[in-house]
């Protein structure tokens, strides 16, 4: 190897034997500065692509990060939908009218039970979601409390969505009258998804 550049360094020698002292120490200046620019470039360079792979990494670690978490919210929420899949298949068999009127009956409110009237129906995906009006006439805010607790606590797949009320009576015996808009839950076992009303 060395043979190899001997040729080179013998007119390597001979152009820089040549050479003033000026110019010789302006060559090794410059030669050095290149060196030295080629270096600090180099160092820049690895800083850069170093910068690079470590943010790279940070990306990656937080997807992981991220997909771990979406994996553990995915099976809890696969767990709750089996729940209330459960739930749904429980009062499968049960409707939302009887199912009001043995809560009124339970709380002795049968005769301020006027009506429970079916408004329509919707279906997305594999639930059916049954509208209906409870017509209560003359009733307490007390018993109205106790009715409300008494369907939301059962268990019923039902969801109470509006509820409008008026004061009715003389002053000091004043009494509610209104409609409760509920909406029942229910699986569609056929698995269709339509909609209507």
């Amino acid at each position: 190897m060395s043979a190899l550049l001997e040729p080179a360094r013998a007119r390597f020698n001979g152009y820089v034997s040549d050479m003033s002292p000026r110019d010789r120490a302006l060559f090794l200046g410059l030669t050095l500065s290149l060196y030295g620019g080629l270096l600090l470039g180099a160092l820049w360079l690895g800083s850069s692509i170093l910068g690079d792979l470590r943010s790279r990494s940070s990306a990656r670690d937080a997807v992981a990060t991220r997909l771990e978490a979406m994996e553990s919210e995915l099976k809890a929420n696969s767990a709750k939908a089996a729940e209330i899949e459960t739930v749904l298949r429980e009062n499968a068999n049960q409707d939302l009218p009887s199912f009001v009127e043995k809560a009124a009956l339970k709380l002795s409110l049968g005769s301020n039970l006027k009506a429970v009237k079916a408004k329509g129906t919707t279906s997305i995906g594999n639930i059916e979601e049954k509208s209906f009006n409870i017509e209560l006439d003359k009733i307490s805010l007390g018993q109205l409390t106790e009715l409300l607790f008494e369907m939301e606590t059962t268990g019923y797949p039902l969801r109470i969505r509006t509820t409008r009320l008026k004061t009715v009576g003389p002053p000091g015996q004043r009494l509610l009258s209104g409609t409760l808009e509920v909406s029942r839950f229910k699986l569609d076992e056929s698995g269709t998804t339509t909609e209507g009303n």
